[in-house]
């Protein structure tokens, strides 16, 4: 594809550093021959001295996209191929063991062996992302493999694409703006204002799962879902979106919902009180974004179907999502946007700038501390560190709104 506590923690740093003492490869790239990962392997393929593997279950697509990698040049465009089947006849520690990070697009991850990987990861101190969205199979996760992964030090994170990571990562930059101390409660709205990109057959296919799955009542209604261990003081929120639609918003209009809110303000939550943020949370959307994104998908005819996108989608998408953090009559809005399609471009590249941060190859962008455990994007890496690299590698641009008129680059 062309286009594009101290003794804990010290014991933890020990036996993560053992788990990884025979790594050889900086990142391992799972579920390289679909879409998502097609696209994040060909974002890898450019970066400058990356050791690094693509791996699936089956070989002959695998050499195909290694062929392309080859055919598009780049700095690193020869991965090694990896064929692992998640079928539960080998155990995939003898691969994940060798990286630094292993970053997986092959979902949706309840019905493709996708726990393997991450009780692998999380056995192993090997840090993992993916672009899961199915929320009851990532509580799951957080209850079957959190500790483990504490104690080997492999930071999880779950939902690195679009959905979560651009959630998570401006509603942080709006709060750090606001410079509230950390003890104070903070409002934060989301609302989607643009989202012009294809219906992917990934997203149909997820929903689909969540649709036939079956999980605890309660887990579909509660907000703190995935932050089961949040201290009673950071709950705050008493829905999943934190308000009904549709819904009249002083200063904002009308907000109608977000049909990506609840993937996000799920694990937002799980930030926010790892974080120790006592946050009550917003998630909405625009009323013009549907219209334009029927208009640009009608346009385009970027209906869903099992091909990936074409380059005129992949590169004329777009999307914007603004932030606004009060408290105490303050407050302060950040507009995060990017060019190309968010289901696509942001998702692949997302899933693999955050590979690049666990595996230490974005100078500055983990946390500097030796946690590990299933975490966010927001809770495992430094907001800042994250907005510059995702900016210069121009997949986002972040401003700060001053006023309903005047911004702030």
């Amino acid at each position: 594809m062309k286009f594009h506590g101290a003794g804990r923690l010290a014991a933890a740093a020990v036996v993560a550093t053992l788990a990884r003492a025979d790594g050889d490869l900086d990142l391992i790239l799972y579920g390289a021959d679909g879409c998502v990962g097609h696209f994040a392997a060909s974002h890898l393929a450019k970066q400058p001295n990356l050791k690094w593997a693509i791996a699936g279950r089956t070989k002959a697509h695998l050499q195909a996209v290694a062929d392309d990698l080859a055919k598009e040049g780049g700095n690193s465009s020869k991965p090694e191929i990896i064929v692992a089947a998640l079928d539960g006849k080998s155990d995939p520690k003898t691969w994940v063991r060798r990286a630094k990070a292993v970053v997986t697009a092959a979902g949706p991850f309840s019905v493709h062996g996708g726990e393997e990987v991450v009780k692998a990861c999380a056995e192993t101190g090997v840090h993992y992302a993916d672009t899961s969205d199915e929320f009851y199979w990532q509580r799951r996760m957080i209850d079957a493999h959190d500790a483990s992964a504490q104690k080997s030090g492999a930071k999880i994170l779950f939902s690195t694409g679009f959905c979560m990571m651009a959630g998570d990562l401006g509603s942080q930059l709006a709060i750090e703006s606001l410079g509230a101390s950390k003890d104070t409660q903070v409002a934060v709205d989301a609302w989607l204002e643009t989202y012009n990109g294809g219906l992917s057959a990934g997203v149909l296919n997820t929903k689909k799962a969540i649709a036939n799955a079956s999980f605890p009542k309660e887990w579909g209604i509660d907000p703190y879902v995935l932050a089961p261990e949040a201290d009673a003081s950071l709950r705050v929120d008493t829905t999943v979106e934190g308000m009904s639609f549709p819904k009249w918003v002083s200063g904002e209009g009308l907000v109608v919902k977000n049909l990506f809110g609840v993937y996000d303000a799920r694990l937002m939550r799980r930030s926010f009180t790892h974080l120790e943020q006592k946050v009550q949370l917003r998630v909405g959307a625009s009323t013009g974004m549907y219209p334009r994104w029927a208009a640009f998908v009608a346009k385009n005819h970027a209906f869903a179907s099992k091909k990936c996108p074409t380059e005129k989608v992949f590169d004329d998408g777009s999307w914007a999502y603004r932030f606004k953090a009060s408290t105490n009559g303050k407050s302060e809005t950040v507009l995060l946007s990017g060019q190309g399609d968010p289901g696509y471009r942001f998702t692949a590249w997302g899933l693999a700038e955050a590979g690049l941060c666990l595996a230490g190859k974005t100078s500055g962008c983990a946390r500097d501390n030796q946690r590990g455990g299933i975490m966010t994007s927001m809770s495992a890496l430094n907001a800042g560190a994250l907005q510059k690299r995702l900016e210069s590698v121009e997949l986002l641009k972040v401003e700060k709104v001053k006023a309903e008129s005047e911004v702030i680059v």
